[in-house]
Protein backbone atom coordinates (compact mmCIF):
# COMPACT_ATOMS: atom_id res chain seq x y z
CA UNK A 1 0.00 0.00 0.00
CA UNK A 2 1.63 3.25 -0.58
CA UNK A 3 1.28 5.96 1.79
CA UNK A 4 -0.65 8.65 1.35
CA UNK A 5 -0.37 10.63 4.27
CA UNK A 6 -3.06 12.48 5.94
CA UNK A 7 -3.26 13.55 9.60
CA UNK A 8 -7.13 14.48 10.75
CA UNK A 9 -7.95 15.19 14.56
CA UNK A 10 -6.40 12.32 16.06
CA UNK A 11 -6.30 9.53 13.30
CA UNK A 12 -3.83 9.30 10.16
CA UNK A 13 -5.36 7.94 7.47
CA UNK A 14 -3.01 5.91 4.93
CA UNK A 15 -3.80 4.76 1.30
CA UNK A 16 -6.84 4.72 -0.32
CA UNK A 17 -8.43 5.63 3.75
CA UNK A 18 -10.69 8.95 3.64
CA UNK A 19 -12.79 10.84 5.81
CA UNK A 20 -16.52 10.65 5.82
CA UNK A 21 -16.69 12.96 8.71
CA UNK A 22 -15.17 13.99 11.84
CA UNK A 23 -16.22 10.27 13.76
CA UNK A 24 -16.62 8.18 10.46
CA UNK A 25 -13.69 6.71 8.11
CA UNK A 26 -13.97 4.44 4.60
CA UNK A 27 -11.15 2.63 4.51
CA UNK A 28 -11.39 1.96 0.87
CA UNK A 29 -13.58 2.42 -2.09
CA UNK A 30 -16.10 -0.21 -3.73
CA UNK A 31 -13.15 -0.92 -6.43
CA UNK A 32 -10.24 -3.99 -7.14
CA UNK A 33 -6.83 -3.56 -5.72
CA UNK A 34 -7.83 -0.66 -2.83
CA UNK A 35 -5.98 -0.56 0.82
CA UNK A 36 -6.44 2.15 3.40
CA UNK A 37 -5.95 2.34 7.01
CA UNK A 38 -7.20 4.54 9.74
CA UNK A 39 -4.68 4.66 13.02
CA UNK A 40 -4.98 6.70 16.22
CA UNK A 41 -1.53 8.75 16.37
CA UNK A 42 -1.97 8.55 20.38
CA UNK A 43 -0.36 5.30 22.29
CA UNK A 44 -3.05 3.41 24.23
CA UNK A 45 -1.45 1.35 27.32
CA UNK A 46 -2.72 -2.00 28.16
CA UNK A 47 -2.12 -2.01 31.88
CA UNK A 48 -5.20 -0.14 31.47
CA UNK A 49 -8.65 -1.45 30.76
CA UNK A 50 -10.74 -0.25 27.38
CA UNK A 51 -13.62 -0.49 25.94
CA UNK A 52 -14.26 0.97 22.23
CA UNK A 53 -17.72 0.93 20.74
CA UNK A 54 -17.91 1.39 16.41
CA UNK A 55 -20.12 1.06 14.34
CA UNK A 56 -18.74 -1.13 10.76
CA UNK A 57 -19.99 -1.33 7.24
CA UNK A 58 -18.48 -4.04 5.12
CA UNK A 59 -20.35 -2.60 1.72
CA UNK A 60 -23.01 -4.06 -0.19
CA UNK A 61 -21.69 -6.88 -2.79
CA UNK A 62 -22.56 -9.55 -1.16
CA UNK A 63 -22.47 -13.56 -1.64
CA UNK A 64 -19.59 -15.86 -1.13
CA UNK A 65 -17.65 -14.11 -3.77
CA UNK A 66 -19.31 -11.30 -4.32
CA UNK A 67 -17.32 -8.64 -2.40
CA UNK A 68 -13.94 -8.47 -0.06
CA UNK A 69 -12.23 -8.84 1.85
CA UNK A 70 -13.10 -7.43 4.70
CA UNK A 71 -11.44 -5.47 7.50
CA UNK A 72 -9.44 -5.42 10.72
CA UNK A 73 -9.42 -3.92 14.33
CA UNK A 74 -5.88 -3.61 15.06
CA UNK A 75 -3.53 -3.24 17.93
CA UNK A 76 0.42 -3.12 17.51
CA UNK A 77 3.33 -1.00 18.54
CA UNK A 78 4.71 0.05 15.21
CA UNK A 79 3.52 3.12 13.88
CA UNK A 80 1.07 4.89 12.69
CA UNK A 81 1.72 4.21 9.03
CA UNK A 82 1.03 0.02 8.88
CA UNK A 83 -0.90 -1.17 5.80
CA UNK A 84 -0.72 -3.59 3.18
CA UNK A 85 -2.82 -3.93 0.11
CA UNK A 86 -3.90 -8.33 -0.86
CA UNK A 87 -6.18 -10.62 1.00
CA UNK A 88 -5.17 -10.27 4.09
CA UNK A 89 -7.57 -7.28 4.83
CA UNK A 90 -4.56 -4.74 5.44
CA UNK A 91 -2.62 -5.95 8.07
CA UNK A 92 -0.73 -9.41 6.33
CA UNK A 93 2.61 -9.75 7.74
CA UNK A 94 2.44 -7.23 10.44
CA UNK A 95 4.33 -8.36 13.76
CA UNK A 96 4.00 -8.38 16.39
CA UNK A 97 0.07 -7.50 16.24
CA UNK A 98 -3.30 -8.52 17.49
CA UNK A 99 -5.98 -7.98 14.58
CA UNK A 100 -9.69 -8.61 15.34
CA UNK A 101 -10.78 -9.82 11.63
CA UNK A 102 -14.23 -9.83 10.06
CA UNK A 103 -13.62 -11.78 7.01
CA UNK A 104 -15.92 -11.49 3.38
CA UNK A 105 -14.46 -13.48 1.20
CA UNK A 106 -14.00 -17.19 1.56
CA UNK A 107 -10.29 -17.32 1.27
CA UNK A 108 -10.45 -21.85 1.12
CA UNK A 109 -6.91 -21.99 1.49
CA UNK A 110 -7.16 -20.08 4.75
CA UNK A 111 -9.77 -22.49 5.85
CA UNK A 112 -12.23 -20.03 5.69
CA UNK A 113 -15.75 -20.75 6.16
CA UNK A 114 -18.50 -20.51 4.03
CA UNK A 115 -19.94 -17.11 5.28
CA UNK A 116 -18.73 -13.65 6.29
CA UNK A 117 -17.13 -14.62 10.03
CA UNK A 118 -15.30 -13.08 12.69
CA UNK A 119 -11.53 -14.10 14.19
CA UNK A 120 -9.22 -12.87 16.45
CA UNK A 121 -5.54 -13.34 14.97
CA UNK A 122 -1.80 -12.31 15.30
CA UNK A 123 1.38 -11.10 13.67
CA UNK A 124 -0.93 -10.47 10.20
CA UNK A 125 -1.65 -14.46 9.94
CA UNK A 126 -4.93 -15.05 8.47
CA UNK A 127 -4.81 -18.73 7.95
CA UNK A 128 -7.45 -20.33 10.71
CA UNK A 129 -5.04 -22.86 10.83
CA UNK A 130 -2.83 -21.67 12.45
CA UNK A 131 -1.57 -20.90 16.05
CA UNK A 132 -1.76 -17.47 15.32
CA UNK A 133 -5.73 -17.85 14.94
CA UNK A 134 -6.56 -17.48 18.78
CA UNK A 135 -9.90 -17.21 18.35
CA UNK A 136 -13.06 -18.04 16.35
CA UNK A 137 -13.56 -18.06 13.48
CA UNK A 138 -16.85 -17.34 14.00
CA UNK A 139 -19.88 -17.71 11.26
CA UNK A 140 -21.35 -14.03 10.92
CA UNK A 141 -23.78 -15.06 8.32
CA UNK A 142 -24.00 -12.23 5.91
CA UNK A 143 -22.86 -8.90 6.58
CA UNK A 144 -21.57 -7.13 3.00
CA UNK A 145 -25.48 -5.85 3.45
CA UNK A 146 -24.98 -2.36 3.58
CA UNK A 147 -26.25 -1.78 7.03
CA UNK A 148 -23.64 0.23 9.72
CA UNK A 149 -23.32 -2.86 12.25
CA UNK A 150 -21.87 -2.31 15.74
CA UNK A 151 -18.78 -3.80 17.15
CA UNK A 152 -17.51 -3.52 20.16
CA UNK A 153 -14.47 -4.56 21.80
CA UNK A 154 -13.63 -4.86 25.26
CA UNK A 155 -9.79 -5.41 27.76
CA UNK A 156 -9.61 -6.26 30.91
CA UNK A 157 -5.46 -6.20 32.00
CA UNK A 158 -6.53 -7.75 35.25
CA UNK A 159 -8.32 -10.47 34.08
CA UNK A 160 -6.54 -10.37 31.17
CA UNK A 161 -9.53 -10.88 29.15
CA UNK A 162 -10.89 -10.17 25.38
CA UNK A 163 -14.07 -9.62 24.48
CA UNK A 164 -15.68 -8.90 20.87
CA UNK A 165 -18.97 -8.16 20.24
CA UNK A 166 -20.77 -8.05 16.86
CA UNK A 167 -24.29 -6.44 16.70
CA UNK A 168 -24.43 -7.05 20.03
CA UNK A 169 -23.97 -10.20 20.61
CA UNK A 170 -20.63 -12.07 22.39
CA UNK A 171 -19.00 -13.74 19.75
CA UNK A 172 -15.60 -13.99 20.46
CA UNK A 173 -13.35 -13.93 23.80
CA UNK A 174 -9.89 -14.34 24.69
CA UNK A 175 -7.93 -14.79 27.61
CA UNK A 176 -3.97 -14.06 27.91
CA UNK A 177 -1.02 -12.19 28.49
CA UNK A 178 -1.55 -10.04 24.86
CA UNK A 179 1.51 -7.74 26.46
CA UNK A 180 4.13 -10.21 26.93
CA UNK A 181 2.95 -13.31 24.94
CA UNK A 182 2.27 -10.92 21.83
CA UNK A 183 3.76 -7.47 22.51
CA UNK A 184 6.94 -8.93 24.25
CA UNK A 185 6.53 -6.93 27.09
CA UNK A 186 5.18 -3.78 25.62
CA UNK A 187 2.10 -2.22 27.04
CA UNK A 188 2.14 0.81 24.31
CA UNK A 189 0.52 0.12 21.08
CA UNK A 190 -1.75 1.95 18.82
CA UNK A 191 -5.01 0.70 17.76
CA UNK A 192 -6.80 1.19 14.21
CA UNK A 193 -8.71 0.16 11.49
CA UNK A 194 -6.79 -1.56 7.82
CA UNK A 195 -9.01 -3.11 5.30
CA UNK A 196 -8.25 -4.15 1.64
CA UNK A 197 -9.69 -5.21 -1.47
CA UNK A 198 -8.61 -7.42 -4.18
CA UNK A 199 -10.06 -8.84 -7.32
CA UNK A 200 -13.28 -8.58 -5.95
CA UNK A 201 -14.23 -5.49 -4.08
CA UNK A 202 -16.61 -3.62 -1.50
CA UNK A 203 -16.11 -0.14 0.35
CA UNK A 204 -15.20 -0.60 3.81
CA UNK A 205 -16.52 2.05 6.48
CA UNK A 206 -15.84 2.09 10.18
CA UNK A 207 -17.76 5.11 12.91
CA UNK A 208 -16.85 5.46 16.05
CA UNK A 209 -19.62 4.85 18.66
CA UNK A 210 -19.09 8.38 20.70
CA UNK A 211 -21.70 11.01 21.49
CA UNK A 212 -21.92 14.07 19.71
CA UNK A 213 -19.87 16.69 20.98
CA UNK A 214 -22.04 19.71 22.51
CA UNK A 215 -21.58 22.79 24.27
CA UNK A 216 -23.99 22.29 27.10
CA UNK A 217 -25.15 26.06 28.32
CA UNK A 218 -27.69 25.27 30.92
CA UNK A 219 -25.56 26.53 33.37
CA UNK A 220 -24.05 29.33 31.57
CA UNK A 221 -23.10 32.52 33.61
CA UNK A 222 -22.83 35.90 31.09
CA UNK A 223 -21.61 38.54 33.07
CA UNK A 224 -21.90 42.16 31.25
CA UNK A 225 -19.45 45.13 30.68
CA UNK A 226 -19.90 47.24 33.13
CA UNK A 227 -18.77 51.20 33.24
CA UNK A 228 -16.33 50.52 29.56
CA UNK A 229 -14.15 48.81 32.29
CA UNK A 230 -13.24 45.22 30.16
CA UNK A 231 -14.92 43.44 33.13
CA UNK A 232 -17.76 41.57 31.15
CA UNK A 233 -17.04 37.25 31.39
CA UNK A 234 -18.72 34.22 30.25
CA UNK A 235 -18.67 31.01 32.23
CA UNK A 236 -19.80 27.53 33.16
CA UNK A 237 -19.90 26.23 29.93
CA UNK A 238 -19.61 22.29 30.01
CA UNK A 239 -18.80 19.87 27.30
CA UNK A 240 -20.25 16.82 26.83
CA UNK A 241 -19.79 14.22 24.05
CA UNK A 242 -16.74 13.71 21.75
CA UNK A 243 -12.85 12.57 22.53
CA UNK A 244 -10.38 14.57 24.72
CA UNK A 245 -8.54 16.37 24.34
CA UNK A 246 -10.52 19.20 23.16
CA UNK A 247 -9.56 22.54 22.68
CA UNK A 248 -11.08 26.03 21.81
CA UNK A 249 -10.81 29.08 20.56
CA UNK A 250 -12.79 32.49 21.24
CA UNK A 251 -13.97 34.41 18.19
CA UNK A 252 -10.72 32.59 16.42
CA UNK A 253 -8.63 33.26 19.21
CA UNK A 254 -7.37 29.76 21.13
CA UNK A 255 -7.96 29.98 24.87
CA UNK A 256 -7.03 28.27 27.95
CA UNK A 257 -9.31 28.02 29.73
CA UNK A 258 -13.26 27.55 28.30
CA UNK A 259 -14.52 30.19 30.58
CA UNK A 260 -13.35 33.45 29.58
CA UNK A 261 -12.72 37.19 31.07
CA UNK A 262 -12.22 40.40 30.77
CA UNK A 263 -14.39 41.23 27.76
CA UNK A 264 -15.67 43.69 25.89
CA UNK A 265 -19.49 43.74 25.18
CA UNK A 266 -20.15 42.59 22.01
CA UNK A 267 -20.24 38.95 20.32
CA UNK A 268 -18.73 36.07 20.66
CA UNK A 269 -17.80 32.85 18.81
CA UNK A 270 -17.46 29.73 20.75
CA UNK A 271 -15.48 26.73 19.10
CA UNK A 272 -14.24 23.62 20.46
CA UNK A 273 -12.84 20.56 18.81
CA UNK A 274 -12.36 17.51 20.35
CA UNK A 275 -9.43 14.40 19.51
CA UNK A 276 -11.48 13.19 16.42
CA UNK A 277 -11.48 16.79 14.63
CA UNK A 278 -15.53 16.72 15.47
CA UNK A 279 -16.23 20.66 15.98
CA UNK A 280 -19.29 22.37 17.65
CA UNK A 281 -19.76 26.07 18.01
CA UNK A 282 -22.19 28.46 20.27
CA UNK A 283 -22.36 32.27 19.83
CA UNK A 284 -23.19 34.58 23.05
CA UNK A 285 -23.47 38.06 23.62
CA UNK A 286 -21.77 40.49 26.34
CA UNK A 287 -24.47 42.72 27.12
CA UNK A 288 -23.27 46.77 27.65
CA UNK A 289 -23.25 47.79 30.61
CA UNK A 290 -21.09 50.45 29.61
CA UNK A 291 -22.80 53.44 31.63
CA UNK A 292 -25.27 56.22 30.80
CA UNK A 293 -24.26 57.80 28.11
CA UNK A 294 -25.63 62.22 27.77
CA UNK A 295 -26.78 62.84 24.05
CA UNK A 296 -26.99 66.69 23.39
CA UNK A 297 -27.33 66.51 19.91
CA UNK A 298 -30.92 67.46 19.90
CA UNK A 299 -29.90 69.98 23.11
CA UNK A 300 -32.68 73.10 23.35
CA UNK A 301 -30.54 75.87 25.30
CA UNK A 302 -32.60 78.89 26.10
CA UNK A 303 -30.37 81.20 27.49
CA UNK A 304 -31.86 84.09 30.03
CA UNK A 305 -33.54 87.20 27.86
CA UNK A 306 -33.22 90.42 28.92
CA UNK A 307 -33.36 89.27 32.74
CA UNK A 308 -35.95 87.28 32.87
CA UNK A 309 -34.62 84.48 34.78
CA UNK A 310 -35.93 82.72 31.71
CA UNK A 311 -33.32 80.08 30.40
CA UNK A 312 -33.63 76.59 30.37
CA UNK A 313 -31.88 73.33 29.06
CA UNK A 314 -33.69 71.05 27.27
CA UNK A 315 -34.06 68.33 24.62
CA UNK A 316 -31.02 66.07 26.06
CA UNK A 317 -31.74 62.59 25.37
CA UNK A 318 -29.38 59.11 27.86
CA UNK A 319 -28.51 56.61 26.25
CA UNK A 320 -27.98 53.93 28.98
CA UNK A 321 -28.93 49.65 29.31
CA UNK A 322 -29.91 50.31 33.29
CA UNK A 323 -33.83 51.00 33.51
CA UNK A 324 -32.88 53.54 36.86
CA UNK A 325 -30.91 56.92 36.36
CA UNK A 326 -30.32 59.41 39.10
CA UNK A 327 -29.94 62.97 37.35
CA UNK A 328 -27.68 65.25 39.58
CA UNK A 329 -27.92 69.08 38.22
CA UNK A 330 -24.98 71.20 40.28
CA UNK A 331 -24.98 68.66 42.44
CA UNK A 332 -28.62 68.47 43.50
CA UNK A 333 -30.35 65.74 42.85
CA UNK A 334 -33.51 66.12 40.25
CA UNK A 335 -36.44 63.93 38.91
CA UNK A 336 -36.30 65.63 35.84
CA UNK A 337 -33.76 65.78 33.06
CA UNK A 338 -34.89 69.25 31.77
CA UNK A 339 -34.57 72.27 34.22
CA UNK A 340 -36.24 75.22 33.05
CA UNK A 341 -36.20 79.45 35.15
CA UNK A 342 -32.49 79.75 35.02
CA UNK A 343 -30.75 82.72 35.09
CA UNK A 344 -27.06 83.15 34.08
CA UNK A 345 -24.41 81.02 35.67
CA UNK A 346 -22.79 77.87 34.68
CA UNK A 347 -24.78 74.42 35.24
CA UNK A 348 -23.68 70.96 35.26
CA UNK A 349 -25.22 67.56 34.47
CA UNK A 350 -24.41 64.38 36.32
CA UNK A 351 -26.28 61.27 35.64
CA UNK A 352 -25.42 58.09 37.47
CA UNK A 353 -27.33 54.08 37.13
CA UNK A 354 -27.30 51.61 39.37
CA UNK A 355 -24.08 50.34 38.14
CA UNK A 356 -22.46 53.55 39.52
CA UNK A 357 -21.44 54.08 36.01
CA UNK A 358 -22.07 58.05 35.39
CA UNK A 359 -21.44 60.82 32.76
CA UNK A 360 -21.12 64.33 32.77
CA UNK A 361 -21.77 66.86 30.70
CA UNK A 362 -21.53 71.42 31.18
CA UNK A 363 -23.60 73.85 30.07
CA UNK A 364 -23.66 77.90 30.23
CA UNK A 365 -26.64 79.67 30.56
CA UNK A 366 -26.34 83.99 29.63
CA UNK A 367 -27.98 86.67 29.39
CA UNK A 368 -28.02 86.97 25.74
CA UNK A 369 -30.83 89.66 25.90
CA UNK A 370 -32.37 88.22 22.35
CA UNK A 371 -35.32 85.70 22.61
CA UNK A 372 -33.61 82.82 21.05
CA UNK A 373 -35.51 82.43 17.45
CA UNK A 374 -34.81 80.09 14.95
CA UNK A 375 -35.70 79.99 11.13
CA UNK A 376 -37.28 77.28 9.47
CA UNK A 377 -39.03 76.36 5.97
CA UNK A 378 -42.04 74.07 4.53
CA UNK A 379 -41.24 73.39 0.87
CA UNK A 380 -42.78 70.68 -1.96
CA UNK A 381 -39.99 71.22 -4.12
CA UNK A 382 -36.77 72.85 -3.32
CA UNK A 383 -36.81 74.69 -6.61
CA UNK A 384 -36.29 77.62 -8.51
CA UNK A 385 -40.34 79.55 -9.00
CA UNK A 386 -41.79 77.21 -6.21
CA UNK A 387 -43.01 78.09 -2.97
CA UNK A 388 -41.07 77.53 0.19
CA UNK A 389 -42.81 79.06 3.84
CA UNK A 390 -40.33 80.46 5.74
CA UNK A 391 -41.46 80.19 9.53
CA UNK A 392 -39.90 81.14 12.91
CA UNK A 393 -39.62 79.29 16.10
CA UNK A 394 -39.33 81.93 19.30
CA UNK A 395 -39.66 81.28 22.83
CA UNK A 396 -42.02 84.20 22.75
CA UNK A 397 -43.74 85.80 20.13
CA UNK A 398 -41.85 88.45 18.07
CA UNK A 399 -43.13 92.40 17.39
CA UNK A 400 -41.21 92.93 15.08
CA UNK A 401 -40.21 90.73 11.95
CA UNK A 402 -37.58 91.54 9.06
CA UNK A 403 -36.57 88.83 6.69
CA UNK A 404 -34.05 88.88 3.86
CA UNK A 405 -33.68 86.23 1.35
CA UNK A 406 -30.03 87.00 -0.10
CA UNK A 407 -31.58 87.92 -3.29
CA UNK A 408 -32.37 91.03 -2.68
CA UNK A 409 -35.83 90.79 -1.30
CA UNK A 410 -37.46 91.31 1.62
CA UNK A 411 -40.43 90.41 3.94
CA UNK A 412 -41.55 91.93 7.21
CA UNK A 413 -44.25 89.07 7.32
CA UNK A 414 -44.09 86.94 10.41
CA UNK A 415 -44.55 83.44 8.16
CA UNK A 416 -43.58 84.93 4.66
CA UNK A 417 -43.96 82.64 1.51
CA UNK A 418 -41.15 82.96 -1.26
CA UNK A 419 -40.15 82.45 -5.08
CA UNK A 420 -36.66 82.23 -5.78
CA UNK A 421 -36.11 82.68 -9.70
CA UNK A 422 -32.89 81.77 -10.05
CA UNK A 423 -30.82 78.43 -8.30
CA UNK A 424 -28.13 78.62 -6.13
CA UNK A 425 -26.98 79.39 -2.45
CA UNK A 426 -29.38 81.69 -0.48
CA UNK A 427 -28.97 82.86 3.16
CA UNK A 428 -32.12 83.71 4.60
CA UNK A 429 -31.79 85.93 7.76
CA UNK A 430 -34.67 87.08 10.62
CA UNK A 431 -34.21 90.24 12.88
CA UNK A 432 -36.71 89.88 15.30
CA UNK A 433 -37.58 91.56 18.52
CA UNK A 434 -40.02 90.80 21.62
CA UNK A 435 -42.19 92.53 23.94
CA UNK A 436 -39.43 93.52 25.77
CA UNK A 437 -37.45 95.08 22.86
CA UNK A 438 -34.98 91.94 22.88
CA UNK A 439 -33.63 91.44 20.10
CA UNK A 440 -32.53 88.10 17.74
CA UNK A 441 -31.10 87.55 14.64
CA UNK A 442 -30.63 83.97 12.78
CA UNK A 443 -29.75 82.67 9.06
CA UNK A 444 -29.91 79.48 7.86
CA UNK A 445 -28.37 78.99 4.48
CA UNK A 446 -30.62 77.32 1.52
CA UNK A 447 -29.47 75.29 -1.41
CA UNK A 448 -32.23 76.21 -4.44
CA UNK A 449 -31.90 73.57 -7.29
CA UNK A 450 -32.90 74.34 -10.60
CA UNK A 451 -36.55 73.81 -11.93
CA UNK A 452 -37.57 70.59 -13.90
CA UNK A 453 -36.41 71.48 -17.53
CA UNK A 454 -39.04 69.90 -20.30
CA UNK A 455 -37.67 70.56 -23.52
CA UNK A 456 -40.01 69.21 -26.46
CA UNK A 457 -38.62 67.04 -29.32
CA UNK A 458 -40.85 68.46 -32.75
CA UNK A 459 -42.44 71.58 -33.26
CA UNK A 460 -44.45 73.11 -35.97
CA UNK A 461 -43.65 76.92 -37.17
CA UNK A 462 -46.30 77.55 -39.52
CA UNK A 463 -48.38 80.20 -37.89
CA UNK A 464 -51.41 78.23 -37.29
CA UNK A 465 -51.17 79.11 -33.43
CA UNK A 466 -50.41 75.19 -32.28
CA UNK A 467 -47.26 74.67 -31.31
CA UNK A 468 -45.66 77.28 -33.44
CA UNK A 469 -42.36 78.28 -31.43
CA UNK A 470 -39.90 76.22 -29.37
CA UNK A 471 -40.75 77.14 -25.83
CA UNK A 472 -38.60 74.85 -23.19
CA UNK A 473 -40.28 74.86 -19.56
CA UNK A 474 -38.41 75.90 -16.26
CA UNK A 475 -35.67 77.80 -17.13
CA UNK A 476 -34.96 81.62 -16.57
CA UNK A 477 -33.02 84.45 -18.34
CA UNK A 478 -29.70 82.94 -17.49
CA UNK A 479 -29.89 80.75 -20.37
CA UNK A 480 -28.39 80.33 -23.45
CA UNK A 481 -29.51 78.22 -26.83
CA UNK A 482 -27.48 77.38 -29.55
CA UNK A 483 -29.36 75.57 -32.75
CA UNK A 484 -27.16 73.37 -35.71
CA UNK A 485 -28.32 72.13 -38.21
CA UNK A 486 -27.45 67.83 -39.19
CA UNK A 487 -24.34 69.33 -40.60
CA UNK A 488 -22.93 70.61 -37.20
CA UNK A 489 -23.89 74.72 -38.63
CA UNK A 490 -24.94 76.98 -36.59
CA UNK A 491 -28.28 78.45 -37.68
CA UNK A 492 -29.53 80.54 -34.15
CA UNK A 493 -27.58 81.60 -31.55
CA UNK A 494 -29.20 83.51 -28.62
CA UNK A 495 -28.38 84.56 -25.34
CA UNK A 496 -29.99 85.06 -22.80
CA UNK A 497 -32.87 82.71 -24.58
CA UNK A 498 -35.84 84.32 -25.39
CA UNK A 499 -37.79 81.05 -25.19
CA UNK A 500 -39.98 82.05 -28.27
CA UNK A 501 -37.59 80.29 -31.44
CA UNK A 502 -39.68 80.61 -34.39
CA UNK A 503 -37.58 78.26 -36.77
CA UNK A 504 -35.65 81.12 -38.08
CA UNK A 505 -31.69 81.63 -39.07
CA UNK A 506 -29.64 84.45 -37.49
CA UNK A 507 -31.50 86.71 -40.08
CA UNK A 508 -35.03 85.76 -39.50
CA UNK A 509 -34.66 83.45 -42.67
CA UNK A 510 -37.63 80.01 -41.94
CA UNK A 511 -35.05 77.43 -41.95
CA UNK A 512 -36.49 74.51 -43.99
CA UNK A 513 -37.70 71.08 -42.27
CA UNK A 514 -35.95 68.46 -40.50
CA UNK A 515 -33.68 67.64 -37.60
CA UNK A 516 -31.66 70.11 -35.89
CA UNK A 517 -29.81 69.96 -32.81
CA UNK A 518 -29.34 72.14 -29.70
CA UNK A 519 -26.69 73.01 -26.33
CA UNK A 520 -29.09 74.66 -24.03
CA UNK A 521 -26.41 75.92 -21.60
CA UNK A 522 -26.73 78.04 -18.21
CA UNK A 523 -23.06 79.24 -16.76
CA UNK A 524 -24.35 80.75 -13.69
CA UNK A 525 -26.10 77.62 -12.30
CA UNK A 526 -23.83 74.66 -14.45
CA UNK A 527 -26.36 73.56 -16.74
CA UNK A 528 -25.87 72.32 -20.06
CA UNK A 529 -28.14 70.09 -22.07
CA UNK A 530 -27.84 68.78 -25.40
CA UNK A 531 -30.42 66.90 -27.75
CA UNK A 532 -32.42 67.43 -30.69
CA UNK A 533 -34.97 69.34 -32.20
CA UNK A 534 -37.61 67.92 -35.34
CA UNK A 535 -39.29 71.30 -37.16
CA UNK A 536 -42.21 70.29 -39.41
CA UNK A 537 -43.82 73.01 -41.25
Amino acid sequence: MSINLLIKGQFQLNGDASTIDCKCYQLTPDMGNKAGSVWNVNLIDLNQAFDKSFSVNLGCNSGQWGGADGMVFALQPLNTSIGSSGGQMGLGGVSPSLGIYIDTYQNTSHGDMFNDHISINLNGDVFHSSTNNIAGPYDLGEVENCVPEPLRITWDPIATLMNVYYNNFLVLTYTGDIINNVFNGNPMVYWGFTASTGGASNFHQFCIDVPDLTIDSSNLIIEGEKCDQENGSIFGINISGGINPYSWTWNNINSLTIDTFNLNSGNYNLQIIDGMGCLASHSFYVPDYSGPVIDSSNLILKNEDCGQSNGSISNISISSPSDSLQFYWNNLLSDSINIENLSANNYQLVVIDNYNCSDTMNFIIVDTNYHNISVGYNYNLLEADEPISFFQNAIDSSFINFWTFGDDSTSTEYDPIHYFKYAGYYTICLEAANEFNCFDTNCIEINILPAEIIIPNIFSPNSDGVNDRFIIDGINDRFQIQIFNRWGNLVFNEEPFQNNWQGVDQNGKEVSEGQYYYILSNEIENVKMIGGIMIIR
